[in-house]
């Protein structure tokens, strides 16, 4: 009987250890094909002193304050971000969502050095507003914006709640995807 007490109190730090050690390996990497331009005429974001909105934000909440896209993020980034979305979506088998509509967060008083601002996307303006003021999300197509090693590197994060589908992925210039992780998952490199 001891000894199964023993194993029983043992187990969870059994658990513990795989976990961390299935978390611990290196990500898949792939290398993504082109899906849109990199680059374009004007900076990806348009912001002011101390790499903020230059407007005010048109939602606040506790953790989050929501501006309008197109104040903030230039025509080529968004069509970048919309491709690989769609890539990303089509590769995991999800709904559509083609980003007709979409709006940016940033995270406040979460500890981070550097603003993170999140571009979601919707098929609808109604879609948005829905998720973003009244919490009601049937899916959710998010990208984090992550300054990384002299670039911007984006973790996307797709969700279909009724389906209980959850994927993650990061995607690095140049052209590097990190399958079922975040960046801030990804090992830097030396």
């Amino acid at each position: 009987m001891r000894f199964f007490l023993s194993l029983f109190k043992l187990l969870p730090s059994l658990l513990l250890v795989g976990a961390l050690a299935a978390c611990s390996k290196e990500p898949e990497l792939v290398t993504l094909p082109d899906l849109a331009p990199m680059t374009g005429d004007t900076p990806m974001f348009r912001l002011g002193p101390d790499n903020l909105p230059l407007l005010p934000p048109v939602v606040s909440q506790i953790k989050y304050e929501y501006y309008e896209c197109g104040t903030l993020v230039s025509e080529w980034f968004l069509k970048l971000l919309v491709a690989e979305m769609n890539f990303l979506e089509k590769e995991s088998g999800l709904t559509h969502v083609d980003g007709s509509a979409c709006a940016v967060s940033r995270a406040i008083n979460q500890g981070q050095a550097e603003p993170r601002f999140t571009v979601s996307l919707y098929s609808s303006r109604k879609e948005a507003n829905d998720c973003v003021v009244n919490s009601r999300c049937a899916v959710a197509r998010n990208v984090t914006l992550v300054p990384r090693e002299g670039a911007v590197w984006r973790s996307y994060f797709l969700t279909d709640f009724e389906m209980n589908k959850y994927y993650m992925h990061c995607l690095a210039p140049p052209q590097r995807w990190y399958k079922a992780v975040t960046c801030d998952g990804v090992v830097p490199r030396t």
